[in-house]
Formats: C-alpha cells, sequence, structure tokens
C-alpha cells in the first residue's frame, strides 16, 4: 500500500514576485527557477513536483500515477487533478481570466482552471480584483484592456488575513500587492492575460496579452460573493471553499484533528508556516510535516490524525 509522499516545491521567477518566498526553504529544500528576478510562485503540489525523500525520491507525480493510477488518485480519478501554489505578490499580477473545462479541451488542455486563494499575509490596504462592477461586453473590455484601463472597470475588494477567495473559471481578477495566498486550482495552468499594467518582460518589450481567448471565455456581469461561507466540518477543521472541482478545508493542529482519506482522491496537506513541526498519524506509520511542507495522501490511506501543533494547515481534494 502506498505511504504519504512530501512532495518537493518549485520556487518559479515573476516579475512581480516579492522576497518571502525564497526564505521559506533552504538552498537545497526547494528546486528554484534559474535566472536573477524575484519568486513570484512556489508550486507546492502538481504533476511536475518530485517527491522530496523516502523510496520514490527524485520521481514526479506523474510518473508515480502512471505507475499506480487508482491506487495513487482514488477510485473516481483518471489524472492528478489539483495543483497548489503559495504566491507572493510585491506588485500586482495581471488581470487575467481562466477557461472553462469544455473550452480548454477543445484547445487541447487537461481542463480548465477554477482557483481558491487563501490569504496567508496582507499589508494594510490589500485588495483583489474580482469580477466585473457593472455588466459590460467584449467591445468595451477590448477597448480598456488595449489601453491599459481595464481595472477601472473591475470590482475591487479588500482584503486581510484569512480571507478566501473563489475565481470560478470566467472570473476576470487579479491579486493586488502586498499579498501572500495559498493557491488550490485545478492542474491544468491556462490563463489568459487581458492587461499587464504595462509591465515589460525579460526582453524589454510588454509581455504577450491573450484578448481573443479571454474575450470569449469572460463572464460580463458582476459575480456572486466571492468568499463562500466557512463551514465547521470536526474538531479542528473548517471548509473554506467547497467548488465542482476541489473542496478546501482550514486544519489546526493541536488537540489531534482527524478524517478519513477516503478511497475515492487522494489528498493535499500543506503546513502554513504557523507554529513548529506536525506530525501525519496513520494505521501504519507516522510521518513529520515541517512548515511549509506538502504532502500527497494517497486514496484509500484510511483513517489520519495530525499530532502537535498548535499549527494551521490546509487540506485539499478533488471533486467529480
Amino acid at each position: 500500500m502506498l505511504t504519504p509522499l512530501r512532495l518537493r516545491p518549485v520556487l518559479r521567477r515573476r516579475p512581480w514576485g516579492g522576497r518571502s518566498l525564497d526564505a521559506m526553504w533552504s538552498p537545497g529544500g526547494a528546486d528554484r527557477d534559474p535566472g536573477s528576478g524575484p519568486f513570484g510562485e512556489a508550486w507546492l503540489a502538481g504533476p511536475d513536483n518530485r517527491v522530496a525523500d523516502g523510496p520514490d525520491a527524485g520521481r514526479s507525480v506523474a510518473e508515480m500515477v502512471a505507475e499506480h493510477g487508482a491506487g495513487l488518485l482514488g477510485s473516481d480519478a483518471t489524472a492528478f487533478a489539483l495543483r497548489a501554489k503559495l504566491l507572493d505578490a510585491a506588485e500586482p499580477l495581471s488581470v487575467q481570466v481562466h477557461p472553462d473545462d469544455a473550452y480548454a479541451r477543445e484547445r487541447g488542455e487537461a481542463s480548465g482552471k477554477t482557483e481558491a486563494w487563501w490569504v496567508l499575509n496582507a499589508s494594510p490596504d490589500a485588495f483583489v480584483w474580482w469580477g466585473f462592477g457593472r455588466a459590460t461586453g467584449p467591445a468595451e473590455v477590448a477597448a480598456a484592456a488595449r489601453a491599459g484601463s481595464l481595472a477601472s472597470l473591475l470590482r475591487r475588494l479588500p482584503v486581510g488575513v484569512g480571507d478566501v477567495v473563489v475565481n470560478p473559471a470566467g472570473t476576470v481578477h487579479a491579486l493586488g500587492p502586498g499579498l501572500v495566498v495559498y493557491e488550490v486550482q485545478q492542474s491544468a495552468d491556462v490563463t489568459y492575460r487581458m492587461d499587464d499594467h504595462g509591465r515589460l518582460g525579460d526582453d524589454g518589450r510588454p509581455r504577450e496579452l491573450h484578448l481573443d481567448d479571454a474575450l470569449a471565455v469572460a463572464r460580463w456581469t458582476p459575480g456572486e460573493a466571492p468568499a463562500p461561507a466557512a463551514v465547521a466540518r470536526g474538531p479542528g477543521r473548517t471548509e473554506l471553499a467547497r467548488t465542482s472541482a476541489f473542496v478546501l478545508e482550514a486544519v489546526v493542529a493541536g488537540g489531534g484533528p482527524s478524517w478519513e482519506v477516503r478511497g475515492s482522491a487522494c489528498e493535499l496537506l500543506t503546513h502554513l508556516g504557523e507554529g513548529g513541526d506536525v506530525a501525519l498519524a496513520w494505521s501504519s506509520g507516522t510521518l513529520p510535516l515541517r512548515p511549509w511542507d506538502t504532502l500527497l495522501l494517497p486514496a484509500g490511506l484510511g483513517p489520519v490524525r495530525v499530532d502537535g501543533g498548535p499549527a494551521r494547515l490546509a487540506r485539499a481534494w478533488a471533486e467529480g
């Protein structure tokens, strides 16, 4: 039977990135993009991440899936369906939109992209752009995007530590500056950039926009509330977001919160840095979970418990 796998993070350089991600892992504790720009994303879990230690060290999640199939993913899955990240936005991200599954698959992608942000750190005036502030349409949006003023059409929402924002496919959105967030999303990383605030790429030229695709998938009317109501799911566990693609829970380690990893889906468990080491225990073993570690829990692992703490963890699994 498969046991939990500790995954090795990959730090990605982004022009809008900050300085916090590089300090979360020792030089040997994460893979890092070459170059000299800031790190904006830490990819914690996805098909390309590799096992950090144990007998499968160095193997990618995709390779593990190819060998173990449903034994890792669960009876309801055919591919690893989630990706988890940390984002450090020192500057605003591009205004962007993601396609739904149908549109993405027409273009050869495995899926579309719905995502959720959980705010871990925020400056006093932090905000996100989320959906349009009023009903609009392709012509007005295209003109604003080409003029670099698209943000003026968007809803600007103040956010603080602990807030959750869900970005369904088709919702135009962007992180503002001064935010560090945990993100869970569908694993296909499909983004259509609409406005990049005049930012230049490494070649000194404006970064590419993807207006045709973006206009084809964007939702034009103001969306529903982006922050779902939190729901208690047991001692130390709170459901933060539930979509057709995934579920995100907050787990507070302290008092031994427990649950069952069912046979229908694997899970991700990430230590979000607060507090010291904790330990994941299951029927046949234990595994330490250090600050900023991510574990992949195979489907069918059965009852698990988190000992130690206090510490804050993110738990996520695929739905559908």
